[in-house]
């Protein structure tokens, strides 16, 4: 047996932990809304700053309390920068529904809330990027061990949600949820943060 190291260098963080469902108060007025259908195959809320509803503002709160632990304590980024919530809105996912693969455009960090969400209602999968070459470039691409799956060979992550998780990743990650095999109804409420504050130093300090 030899001995070594691996060190997971340059890699890319996701959040991932439970804050509980929403009270009954609330999630039965997320129910009520109306979700248009949306060609990309599931539907969601036209509202697209939905957490600036007044029925949203503790929810919020407690939202925008995790975001600040997360950008500040586990990040270390420091405190005078400002990580605001900018758009939101809520998904709602029936039988046979899904989200096609994309990232968010406009923002910095995404975040998906699940207020509702049953068994087997779809899994959030992120995909890595062809052009993000952590270990061999896609022109020459080995076939890995079933055995030796790992954070180093991977080009997806799966995190199957239930009622009260959160996640956070940087905006420009590729994700996509499957099909739902549920008969009820999976509701995910995704948000965006943009940053407010003093970037750098000297010529290349910038004040957004």
């Amino acid at each position: 047996m030899i001995d070594y190291t691996v060190t997971p260098m340059f890699s890319t963080p996701i959040f991932h932990t439970n804050i509980g469902a929403p009270d009954p108060i609330t999630l039965n007025w997320i129910k009520k809304l109306d979700y248009p259908h949306e060609a990309s195959g599931h539907d969601h809320t036209e509202d697209k700053y939905i957490l600036d509803r007044p029925q949203m503002k503790n929810l919020k709160a407690k939202l925008k309390s995790v975001t600040d632990y997360w950008i500040h304590e586990v990040l270390g980024v420091q405190d005078d920068l400002n990580y605001n919530i900018t758009n939101s809105w809520i998904n709602r996912h029936r039988k046979g529904e899904m989200n096609t693969i994309h990232w968010h455009s406009n923002a910095v960090m995404s975040c998906v809330y699940y207020p509702q969400t049953p068994p087997n209602s779809g899994a959030i999968i992120w995909k890595r990027s062809h052009m993000y070459y952590n270990l061999f470039h896609d022109t020459l691409r080995p076939e890995f061990k079933d055995t030796h799956s790992n954070q180093f060979n991977t080009d997806i992550h799966v995190v199957e949600p239930v009622s009260g998780d959160l996640v956070m990743f940087p905006s420009q990650l590729e994700h996509v949820v499957p099909p739902s095999d549920s008969d009820e109804e999976r509701y995910s409420l995704a948000f965006n943060l943009f940053p407010r504050g003093t970037f750098g130093a000297g010529t290349s300090s910038v004040t957004v």
